[in-house]
């Protein structure tokens, strides 16, 4: 294996060129986003966000690259630690990506260069640093060049020439470059070397000189232009020739960022290199300390990976989601819900600013934004009717892992209200918002549930996860406020029967369906009729949709809900549902969260018919529902069979060569392999609520009860 999970982090031993698998650096004010062969970008995290770094989408030509270069354009070579970007054959490789930073370590004939990537506790920008060392029994003489492409706009969709023509440079007395943008808002970016360098460039154009990103022929010449850059695409590129003995070494710092303040800041605070060494030492310290929490102490975790992946990039994932740069600019209800669910077993400051901040996007009349837009543009008001449960189940989980029970009367706004509420008054209104049945007996969804995909039933439709997801609201909500003596209007013994009953009017002896559609079908059958007995008046005039079809999510969320505690019967049918999902979406990749999924568009279905099949939701092992079962599975005491699907969640459980995704941290989906070729393939690693979903499993299950995995 050319790697291992261990608890420095994740190190790789040789260069993979599948696809980029990165890290994801942040410190509230700034972030970076690298991969194991150093490209990538930064913006600054403040909204709205400014691109720091250029970045290209479909080419790893932009990073932040270390240029070796040895001999003559005709007769030597250039290489770079980190392989990208030329490509050079190392004689040996290392990146080692860790909470908080990134390193790479290459070799090449007798010069070993280490180079580390990482940021300060605070401040807009980023370090560098650059250790060559000869390993040579020889005198070497080198020359080391790192170079950076600016950008400096809010946005990567900005034509690359038009940008050039709006930014100028300047270089300081201490070889500090400055990029001024001077439209649409200054902006200063820079570059600042500690150590002057033998000579620099901010012309692309003349840095490539004839040669391309892979081989800059102007790294052979004596020294680079010290010209500016005057309407080329920008970089920063520094040049050191070392003439070092054997056995010795030069570690150089550079410092990357926007701001002119930020810049003589640096130049107080940073003289030498140990300065620069002792803020990654103290970063090293400070993510440990987040991340490994009291509790793995008791952990009965026998693998050595599991138990290293815990300790760094299980909780590192949800740190940069929660607050980094892993969300874009539009920020999800349920998304920010559950990162709060997270995030809260490690820091409950964050937690809480994340679950206030949450109910300042619900409106008065109980409905919740789908998304909101940081920087100011339309915000997302799709009516998901989902949205509104999430409030009490976020605070709910928040008191269970922090023991702090004044989240509940923490006051937030409406959105279009100024007047302040408890956060439980707003998990009220929610529910009182949400809580509309149909005819069909089950909630109706609006424009959708969890599921965004499923748009096809229509917004007089309702869908059985959301009777359960109901159920569970209104349960929580009652315990609560039995506990903290607060009030609410509902009567919930009433409610929970009309929810449970609306659910048993859709089991169909093996599972639930998922669905009843506007136009009267029931989707995700077997064919036969709806078992109502009565109890159900006017379930019984919806037919199923005559397709065999079973979803992963009604399965699991009939035990998560406690219903399969609510009834005498409920139990073995809870028994059944699971056994039904095993047996018909288990596969060697993972659970399907559909079956069968879909080639061709339905109606009745919508969007989720629409993907292409194997991508997302269809025909495709969708790893939030995959947790959601782990946590079902763990619930219902089938300790084994949820270690057997957790072990086919995680990442480096698996054969990299076929996910071709990053093997330390959970991804959206795993290819569900419609196309035979594709099975097994990774989608969409660092954003996904299974992150969130394992830490319940984690934090409720797998350390309470001393599970041995």
């Amino acid at each position: 294996m050319s790697y291992e999970i261990n608890e420095k982090g994740f190190c790789l031993s040789e260069p993979q060129m599948f696809r980029p698998w990165y890290n994801y650096l942040s410190n509230g004010d700034y972030g970076v986003k690298i991969s194991h062969t150093g490209d990538g970008y930064a913006t600054t995290l403040k909204e709205p966000r400014i691109s720091v770094t250029n970045y290209d989408f479909f080419s790893p030509c932009k990073g932040r690259y270390v240029y070796v270069q040895e001999g003559s354009a005709e007769d030597g070579c250039v290489w770079s630690p980190s392989y990208l970007p030329c490509k050079t054959k190392l004689d040996s490789f290392e990146c080692i990506h860790e909470p908080g930073a990134t390193n790479y370590r290459g070799v090449k004939n007798g010069i070993e260069v280490l180079e580390t990537v990482f940021l300060p506790k605070s401040g807009t920008y980023e370090i560098m640093l650059v250790k060559a060392k000869n390993i040579s029994k020889e005198t070497k003489k080198f020359s080391v060049t790192p170079e950076i492409e600016f950008l400096l706009y809010n946005s990567f969709g900005v034509d690359p020439v038009y940008y050039c023509w709006y930014t100028d440079t300047t270089v300081r007395e201490d070889s500090s470059i400055l990029f001024e943008r001077r439209v649409g808002g200054a902006v200063t970016g820079f570059f600042k070397p500690l150590e002057k360098p033998a000579s620099f460039e901010t012309s692309l154009k003349r840095f490539f000189a004839g040669g391309d990103q892979q081989k800059p022929l102007s790294v052979f010449n004596e020294k680079l232009s010290c010209n500016m850059s005057g309407g080329d695409p920008y970089i920063a590129a520094c040049k050191y020739d070392l003439e070092l003995k054997p056995g010795e070494e030069k570690t150089l710092a550079f410092f990357t960022g926007v701001g002119v303040d930020v810049l003589d800041k640096i130049s107080n605070e940073y003289k030498t290199v140990s300065d620069v060494e002792k803020v990654l030492e103290d970063l090293r310290s400070e993510w440990k300390k987040k991340l490994n929490l009291k509790a793995f102490e008791k952990a009965n975790i026998k693998d050595e990976a599991t138990f290293a992946w815990l300790k760094t990039f299980f909780g590192y994932q949800i740190y940069e989601q929660s607050t980094g740069l892993v969300r874009g600019t539009f920020r999800g209800f349920r998304d920010v819900a559950q990162d709060a669910m997270g995030i809260c077993s490690y820091d409950k400051d964050i937690a809480a600013n994340l679950l206030v901040d949450l109910c300042t996007r619900q409106k008065k009349s109980g409905q919740c934004l789908r998304q909101w837009n940081t920087e100011g543009g339309v915000n997302d008001e799709r009516d998901f009717r989902d949205l509104p449960f999430w409030i009490i189940t976020a605070l709910s989980v928040y008191e269970r892992f922090t023991g702090d029970s004044s989240i509940y009367t923490k006051k937030a706004k409406y959105l279009d209200d100024e007047n302040e509420v408890t956060l439980f008054e707003h998990a009220v209104q929610g529910i009182k918002y949400a809580l509309v049945y149909g005819d069909h007996q089950l909630v109706k969804m609006g424009i959708g549930d969890w599921n965004d995909a499923l748009s096809g039933p229509g917004k007089e439709g309702g869908t059985v996860f959301l009777n359960q997801f109901a159920f569970y609201a209104l349960d929580l909500l009652d315990k609560v406020a039995n506990q903290h003596g607060f009030s609410h209007p509902f009567e919930i013994k009433a409610e929970k029967q009309k929810l449970f009953d609306g659910t048993m009017a859709y089991w169909n002896g093996k599972w639930f369906a998922r669905a009843a559609s506007e136009s009267g079908f029931i989707l995700g059958g077997n064919g036969n009729e709806p078992i109502s007995n009565g109890k159900v008046p006017g379930a019984e005039k919806y037919k199923y949709d005559g397709q065999e079809r079973i979803f992963l999510l009604p399965q699991v969320w009939f035990t998560i809900s406690g219903m399969s505690e609510f009834a005498p019967e409920a139990k073995e049918v809870a028994k059944i549902a699971i056994d039904s999902m095993l047996e018909k979406l288990e596969t060697e990749h993972g659970l399907l969260k559909v079956l069968p999924g879909f080639n061709k568009f339905d109606p009745s279905y919508g969007n989720l018919s629409a993907l292409a099949p194997g991508m997302a939701e269809n025909f495709a092992i969708y790893n939030h529902s995959s947790a959601f079962a782990v946590y079902a599975l763990f619930k219902a005491g089938r300790t084994e069979d949820a270690k057997r699907i957790l072990n086919k969640v995680l990442p480096f459980k698996k054969d990299w060569k076929v996910t071709k995704a990053e093997p330390f941290v959970l991804v959206n989906f795993y290819n569900g392999g419609y196309y035979k070729d594709k099975a097994g393939e990774g989608g969409v690693p660092w954003l996904t609520g299974t992150v969130n979903w394992l830490s319940m499993s984690v934090f409720d299950f797998i350390l309470p009860q001393g599970i041995e995995l």
